[in-house]
């Protein structure tokens, strides 16, 4: 089988990167100087909560794309990903975030906060176990025909297989 793409780390990124590229019908490599288990993203905590700088942008349609599809995962038990609600609260007043509706979020009442607090929002939104999440990545890459191999490029030229 020849390798239509190789996506370097296999982190969140690579890895969902790979898996998306695979179950498109690719046939794809990770190439990784550490396994899932041992990146960045394994020690990452994760809970969707966008950033989003003004409304209508790309950002909201990604942060919208994400959650839909986090949401979705949230019924694979083995996804590692689960719906919890909870509470934001601020010490300084300020209203709900813009993104706020995207999860039924509603402003808290004063005795809703914790003491010190003076402002806050609950509500319900993906909570990711990243090592789980990982793993369950892995799976399915594995499941579309992919693989993973140890190996470490030191420049792009070398990851492009460029000679200098």
């Amino acid at each position: 089988m020849s390798t239509s793409a190789v996506v370097i780390g296999a982190g969140v990124s690579g890895l969902t990167t790979a898996v998306c590229l695979a179950e498109s019908g690719m046939d794809v490599r990770v190439d990784t100087d550490r396994l899932p288990d041992a990146t960045t993203s394994a020690a990452a905590g994760a809970m969707w909560d966008p950033y989003l700088a003004e409304r209508g942008g790309l950002v909201e349609r990604w942060s919208r794309e994400t959650l839909s599809e986090l949401t979705a995962l949230s019924a694979d038990v083995g996804s590692g990903i689960r719906l919890v609600e909870g509470t934001q609260e601020s010490r300084v007043p300020c209203g709900m975030p813009d993104w706020g509706p995207m999860v039924g979020a509603r402003m808290c009442s004063p005795e809703e906060l914790r003491h010190g607090f003076v402002s806050g929002w609950r509500y319900r939104a993906p909570l990711v176990d990243m090592p789980q999440y990982l793993s369950y990545l892995v799976q399915r890459l594995e499941q579309a025909g992919g693989s993973i191999r140890r190996h470490r490029y030191d420049t792009l030229d070398e990851a492009l297989g460029r000679r200098r």
